[in-house]
């Protein structure tokens, strides 16, 4: 992980030489708001008039670029020189700088390739970690099921969808990854709770069904498997009004004629 990384999952937070800046710590509101704007658009310049109208809205000062290059330069003064580059024609996030969603798809891109690799543990491994990281860690009754939210401190922003989006496909992947590498690695407790909590963050989610299915069925229960596919069955054809996947009913009928439904893929 890089020095400096801006936590946007929970309270914006900047982690910065091991220590965590969140709140006044971090700045004044509108500081605050200018950081979570230019994090959820990493590497992007975000223009000076949406800055502006993101911070001010239709009440702007009277010399906008001045007031956000005062933001800037006393974040600067806290976090260093290249937290944020630009200027007038608008600013981004320092090449250096990082974000946690940011990091938790490089962690799961890493677990996804050391599970094809055949290292099940050290994939689940990281999985977990980046499902820590995006505030839905492995606890002794199961993952959480939404996890933390992105800028819980400020929920009404609709700017912020695009990165709510990312950390909604960060848990999607993470829980599949966990699940599968779980089931490899003999850790079917593990597997169980990370595919339960995939379902119950979606009902429609056909993969994480499909891992919860053989995680009954390493468990040794294969009635239950039966009851996940029949729950997806019927919200599949009340929602969508479509019924589940080939791959999916093949492995249905697996669990009913007592074949092996354990398989690697997912």
């Amino acid at each position: 992980m890089t020095e400096l990384c801006v936590r946007l999952v929970g309270p914006v937070t900047v982690r910065w030489n091991g220590r965590g800046y969140a709140g006044r710590d971090l700045g004044s509101r509108k500081a605050r708001t200018l950081v979570a704007l230019l994090s959820v658009e990493p590497g992007r310049l975000v223009g000076m008039d949406r800055i502006v109208e993101m911070l001010w809205g239709d009440r702007p000062p009277r010399r906008p670029p001045a007031n956000v290059a005062t933001l800037v330069s006393r974040l600067r003064s806290t976090f260093g020189p290249t937290m944020m580059v630009g200027g007038r024609s608008g600013y981004r996030l320092g090449d250096d700088v990082t974000t946690d969603l940011d990091e938790s798809m490089e962690m799961l891109t890493a677990a996804r390739a050391r599970l094809a690799a055949g290292y099940p543990a050290r994939a689940l491994a990281a999985a977990t970690g980046a499902l820590e990281l995006a505030g839905a860690a492995l606890r002794p009754d199961g993952y959480r099921g939404a996890g933390a939210v992105v800028l819980a401190d400020q929920p009404d922003t609709t700017w912020a969808e695009t990165a709510r989006v990312a950390h909604r496909e960060v848990l999607r992947r993470g829980r599949h990854t966990a699940a599968a590498a779980a089931i490899q690695a003999g850790e079917h407790a593990t597997a169980l709770a990370a595919a339960r909590a995939g379902v119950v963050a979606d009902p429609l989610d056909e993969t994480a069904c499909r891992l919860l299915m053989r995680a009954h069925c390493a468990l040794g229960e294969p009635g239950r498997a039966l009851r996940a596919y029949e729950h997806l069955r019927v919200t599949l054809a009340r929602e969508l009004g479509c019924d589940p996947a080939r791959t999916t009913r093949d492995l249905h009928l697996a669990v009913l004629r007592d074949e092996q439904c354990l398989r690697p893929s997912a």
